[in-house]
């Protein structure tokens, strides 16, 4: 065990890490910098900054687990977490949120932990079988792995995070070797649910995929299932959109028109961009932010955490940090492409899905181009459960981008 050790880390590759010690630097600046002018209880930056020497301890021993082991206890570790993931909904039924489970003053969220177990899980099934994705049904099985948590963490409710699970499997399926064809048709009954709020274009949506299937190559009854379930999703929109929450509705409400609901879910998106324009090219210097020490925009240190940077560092910051944010997914993409195993190469590609959704979906959001889903920025937003999972994250896809170095 010892010379394996010592062995792995003669062969470690330290530029995923250097950028992820970078980014998790910037996030402790800009939470340095929210409480800078004021005492609080709280203590996120020293709680934080234990969240980062945690996680990057598990990043070591992501990079160090064996392959092997990780490949064989990918199922159990999969169901390991399903079990997880019922724990908060048990433990806190009949209350609005269900997704932490409490340790006194601290809480731990096993849906950030599932981002984790479930790629692993899609990445063993695509390994092992060598599918080539030429039929539908070789579909239903990771389909389902993916559809469980994502149904159990939308009962919490989380949107974000479910939409990051179904986001992950798209891309996996993509890597796959999937038939555009197919990929189409999973993703046809989420546009149909989007185009039924207007009729014009749900009429239109439904006469593109008639000519679409028509000219498939699929079986005739293949064809009126898919263009039936299209249908049936997009009838019954209105129904599911009933089943949101008053909150998330004029969440989707705001994206449309942010005046809305000045005061309320448009609140945010308003404080931020004022707090972006206020930063100017270089911004007003380390803690002289008006936005962010008169405390205008809630949850500042989470989810909007990049308005900060963009009113402290300016125009300049905001970009190191999105420079720094491309770097990292564009090495993750090249280490997916170059890797020779298949496991290692649907990690990768998997890790680098994560980290593109949230930071898209994050600079999005306090942009005013997206719902406000409660998406934080990789690294550099505060929250342990999050902090711990993008380490272990970024410590694997380390581990498997030297899968062809090291002997197993």
């Amino acid at each position: 065990m010892r010379k394996y050790v010592i062995g792995r880390l003669k062969e470690f590759e330290m530029s995923t890490l250097v950028l992820v010690l970078f980014l998790s630097a910037s996030g402790l600046l800009a939470i340095y910098s929210i409480e800078v002018h004021h005492t609080s209880s709280s203590n996120y930056l020293l709680r934080q900054s234990v969240w980062v020497t945690l996680g990057l301890g598990l990043f070591f021993v992501g990079y160090l687990a064996p392959r092997k082991v990780i490949h064989n206890l990918s199922y159990i570790a999969y169901a390991a977490g399903i079990l997880l993931l019922l724990i908060p909904i048990g433990i806190n039924r009949g209350a609005g949120v269900n997704r932490w489970i409490s340790f006194g003053s601290y809480g731990v969220q096993p849906s950030e932990f599932m981002k984790i177990l479930l790629l692993i899980a899609l990445a063993r099934y695509f390994a092992d079988h060598k599918r080539s994705l030429s039929a539908i049904r070789e579909l239903m099985t990771p389909f389902a792995m993916t559809m469980v948590p994502t149904a159990l963490v939308l009962m919490q409710p989380d949107l974000g995070t479910a939409l990051v699970y179904f986001g992950t499997f798209i891309v996996v399926i993509f890597w796959a070797g999937i038939r555009p064809l197919y990929f189409f048709l999973l993703l046809a009954p989420v546009i149909s649910m989007l185009a039924a709020f207007q009729t014009l274009s749900f009429f239109l949506w439904m006469g593109l995929i008639i000519v679409i299937l028509y000219f498939g190559n699929l079986p005739f009854w293949t064809k009126i299932f898919n263009f039936s379930i299209n249908v049936g999703l997009g009838g019954i929109t209105n129904l599911l959109w009933a089943l949101l929450k008053p909150y998330q509705q004029q969440r989707i409400l705001s994206l449309i028109d942010s005046e809305s609901d000045p005061l309320g879910a448009g609140y945010q998106v308003s404080q931020s961009l004022t707090a972006f324009g206020a930063g100017g090219p270089f911004g007003k210097g380390l803690g002289e932010g008006t936005q962010t020490q008169l405390k205008f925009l809630p949850e500042q240190h989470t989810d909007f955490i990049m308005t900060v940077i963009g009113e402290e560092f300016g125009f300049i910051g905001v970009m190191i940090v999105i420079t720094l944010f491309y770097l990292l997914i564009a090495r993750l993409v090249n280490q997916a492409y170059s890797s020779k195993y298949r496991f290692d190469s649907v990690i990768l590609i998997g890790f680098a899905s994560v980290l593109l959704f949230h930071v898209f979906v994050n600079l999005g959001m306090i942009a005013g181009i997206m719902p406000v889903t409660g998406i934080p920025l990789p690294y550099i937003s505060y929250g342990g459960s999050f902090m711990v999972t993008t380490m272990i994250f970024a410590g694997l896809s380390t581990n498997m981008a030297t899968s062809g170095r090291a002997a197993r």
